[in-house]
């Protein structure tokens, strides 16, 4: 459940396919992002984020549930949020929450940042050696530079091809992970309130801590590439996920945003 999680950690990033307003959207203003999430081309779910951006501060939520076929087989929900301060190089986040129930049970993560160290995280359920032998624990000298699964996967560059020539090291609460991300090529993206050109990552998963040495789902998510096309939605310097393909053992879990307001 745990690497099950994450990969849907990663598939909310449709959360920050507009982080930074439109152009013509004004400081200020709420930018509202439709996304959908598909299984094997059937529709399983579906989010409605809202992020506000200014000068200084900027923060997006987002509420996620299952639909369609998704809501026939599991009841699933919850909620995203990150906050933080705008930097020269990017957006620096200080608090990231996720609160996510599926069938009955709850996860809710409660991480704080400054300059990028993380300096308290609360979450529920807690895993440790206790539980079991084979758990990979997460060390305080492996949060010192460390992003959330939302405003990390910001990219500010205003060189296209640099994208992809990065490797993100994500914290969630729980895990700790490395995306190694690499050059795929580009793709032209078209949806409500955008069109233009993404960046196509390549993007293999490195676990650091925080997971079970045995799980099944690290394994196979550790022998697959995911896919993630980032666009300069927001401005020219500030690329953003548009799109996600997420192996998995029945087939491919895709994200795709569908249409983007401000009001």
């Amino acid at each position: 459940m745990r690497f099950r999680r994450i990969a849907i950690t990663i598939a909310t990033l449709g959360s920050l396919c507009l982080s930074g307003p439109p152009a013509g959207a004004a400081d200020g203003q709420k930018v509202t992002t439709e996304y959908g999430m598909a299984l094997i081309g059937l529709i399983i779910g579906k989010a409605t984020f809202d992020t506000v951006i200014d000068d200084r501060r900027f923060s997006v939520s987002g509420r996620m549930s299952s639909a369609g076929l998704g809501s026939l087989v599991s009841k699933t929900g919850g909620t995203s949020e990150v906050s933080g301060s705008l930097a020269s190089r990017g957006f620096a986040a200080e608090r990231y929450g996720l609160d996510y129930t599926s069938d009955g049970k709850r996860w809710t993560s409660d991480v704080r940042f400054r300059s990028g160290r993380v300096t308290s995280s609360n979450v529920s359920p807690k895993r440790s050696r206790d539980e079991k032998p084979s758990y990979v624990p997460v060390e305080r000298s492996q949060l010192a530079s460390v992003v959330d699964p939302l405003s990390g996967l910001m990219i500010r560059t205003r060189d296209a091809s640099s994208v992809c020539r990065r490797t993100l090291p994500l914290y969630d609460g729980w895990s700790r992970l490395d995306l190694k991300l690499s050059p795929g090529g580009t793709r032209a993206v078209s949806l409500d309130g955008f069109k233009g050109d993404a960046a196509v990552c390549k993007v293999r998963i490195a676990p650091v801590s925080g997971y079970d040495r045995k799980s099944r789902g690290l394994k196979f998510l550790q022998s697959q590439t995911i896919e993630l096309w980032f666009a300069p939605i927001a401005r020219p310097d500030v690329f953003v996920p548009v799109y996600a393909r997420i192996p998995t053992t029945i087939g491919p879990l895709t994200l795709q945003a569908t249409s983007v307001s401000v009001k």
